[in-house]
């Protein structure tokens, strides 16, 4: 049984990702992209974490972890740098300083953990792409 708060986290931005609707609609993928995705359209994957670190400012004066942590590792990604820059800008917008709303929880702003680095060219695939990747973060209590 599990109570679903990590979840609920995890969706919480995932959703703000995909209430950016264009136009062009963002495409936001959840770990993994389907097959058939046209990257020139741009994208972002994301891949979602959630830690309970011991001694994080909203736990109980116990000592009981109650804090969680999300992240959301971004990966924008099209076709040209500059259009997976733009990914990337959409992605922040969507994101950076927003508070998430989850029943039960108190849910801090939304910060970039991990900046932006420069697009990384991939041609593994057979089709070039380039890869912007960022990391944004918040807590609940």
């Amino acid at each position: 049984m599990t109570d679903g708060i990590d979840q609920a986290l995890v969706n919480g931005g995932l959703d703000l990702l995909r209430a950016d609707l264009g136009p062009p609609a963002l495409q936001v993928f959840d770990g993994a992209v389907p097959n058939g995705t046209n990257p020139s359209l741009g994208y972002v994957l994301v891949y979602a974490t959630v830690e309970w670190p011991s001694g994080a400012e909203g736990d109980a004066l116990d000592g009981i972890s109650g804090t969680p942590t999300v992240r959301w590792i971004t990966h924008s990604v099209s076709t040209t740098a500059m259009a997976a820059r733009g990914v990337q800008q959409r992605v922040r917008t969507a994101l950076l300083n927003k508070r998430l709303t989850i029943a039960g929880l108190d849910c801090g702003l939304i910060r970039q953990e991990v900046g932006a680095g420069p697009p990384t060219r991939d041609d593994t695939t057979g089709t070039t792409v380039f890869d912007v990747v960022a990391t944004y973060r918040t807590f609940a209590t």
